[in-house]
């Protein structure tokens, strides 16, 4: 690993973006944690994809200029994804001026574009762009996940300039794990090209909305920093929550301990036991099959100063109110009364409206997530994994209550 590789973040989500202020935020905090890029991206800018074509207006300009200026060691990158239609003088005179507030680096974004025949088309449009406007080219091409080939990923490889970085999200769009070998094998495919790692966490967005990822850095191999010209991290709606993932990315990347990092952040913030709360079976941060009623308490106690996870937090809230009085029933030493039965059941009926929250806890499922790699024609293959069966720990509480109140 060398001082040139690439590590910060992408903010490429679908969802409302970031505030002017978060970004500042972040390229503060990719300065303090030895970061180096931020990529602005998000998929409902505007003029990043939807109104591309469209010049940025003087608000997006200033804002370009205060991003690139914030610090020394963190570049800015801009992101545009061109409509099919797009020439490159259209491209040269929309981003002439993001060069000229600062921007460091040109990202052109053709991933999730219905076409996969304009591989002549996206390597025009990047080498006009890096050779006018004399600044770094990475693209994100149509072809981005997987480790096999296509003919669009071939056409566009083949004689593509050498200082133009080609973006990967791993072998699927989002994945548990990313190993060197995937790596070596897209390097391979992508015509002896180091991947520029894409890393989908902890983002949350589309049909994974209702999931709150708050997780340490895991399962990218300690090697992947080698294989790889850099990492980037594609982050929440919820800018503060993302911080912990961050950070533990961060750890990682510098070779440090990073769930230590993530541990050290969650406590601090007071974030552990919402962490736990969202967490899926399988994670590092999973409260366990049977957490104790002193945990239950207190879940029902957590503050968090943050209007973004409110939903989560009063999801579990609810659900730990409901954990506590179904373990009443499951503990109760002797045989409750029937006045007893009937306020236990009178508690328990909030249990419909907790399992109908968009906000999902405790392990409550379906968890969905787009696990999808990309065949040799370049089309999306989803895996069956994409949706997981999970039963939450409340509603698993609550059945075995009813179950023993009918007794």
């Amino acid at each position: 690993m060398t001082a040139e590789k690439i590590f910060g973040v992408i903010e490429g989500f679908y969802g409302p973006p970031w505030s002017h202020e978060e970004r500042l935020s972040c390229i503060d905090f990719l300065e303090q944690s030895g970061g180096n890029t931020y990529v602005w991206a998000a998929k409902q800018e505007p003029r990043h994809r939807d109104q591309w074509s469209e010049p940025f207006t003087h608000d997006e300009r200033e804002g370009f200029a205060q991003l690139a200026g914030r610090s020394s060691a963190v570049q800015l990158a801009v992101g545009i994804t061109p409509g099919d239609e797009a020439t490159a003088h259209q491209l040269i005179n929309k981003l002439q001026p993001a060069r000229d507030a600062g921007c460091s680096v040109i990202v052109l974004s053709f991933d999730d574009l219905p076409v996969l025949d304009a591989a002549a088309q996206h390597q025009h449009l990047a080498h006009e762009v890096l050779h006018t406007l004399q600044l770094p080219v990475w693209i994100v091409p149509t072809h981005y996940a997987g480790t096999t080939s296509s003919g669009y990923l071939q056409r566009l490889c083949e004689g593509l300039d050498p200082s133009i970085e080609v973006m990967w999200t791993g072998n699927a769009v989002v994945t548990d794990t990313i190993t060197v070998a995937e790596a070596e094998a897209r390097k391979i495919v992508a015509g002896n090209r180091a991947p520029l790692l894409w890393d989908n966490t902890p983002v949350n967005d589309a049909r994974m909305r209702g999931h709150l990822h708050i997780g340490p850095y895991m399962g990218r191999e300690e090697a992947l920093r080698d294989v790889c010209s850099g990492v980037l991290i594609n982050p929440m709606e919820e800018f503060r929550a993302s911080l912990a993932t961050l950070t533990s990315a961060s750890a990682w990347f510098k070779g440090q301990d990073r769930v230590a990092a993530w541990r050290e952040y969650v406590e601090q913030h007071g974030l552990m036991l919402l962490a736990q709360a969202t967490a899926y079976r399988g994670d590092d941060h999973w409260p366990g099959e049977s957490p104790s009623r002193q945990w239950w308490e207190s879940v029902t106690q957590m503050s968090v100063d943050d209007p973004q996870l409110e939903p989560w937090v009063s999801a579990a809230q609810q659900g730990a109110r409901l954990a506590l009085v179904a373990l009443s029933v499951l503990e109760a030493p002797e045989p409750l009364t029937q006045r007893e039965k009937s306020s236990a059941v009178h508690r328990l009926l909030g249990w419909g409206q907790y399992t109908s929250r968009a906000a999902r806890t405790f392990g409550a499922g379906p968890r969905v997530r787009p696990i999808a790699t990309q065949n040799d024609d370049g089309r999306f293959v989803f895996d069956p994994s994409s949706i997981s069966e999970s039963v939450s720990l409340v509603d698993d509480l609550v059945r075995q209550a009813l179950r023993a109140l009918e007794r």
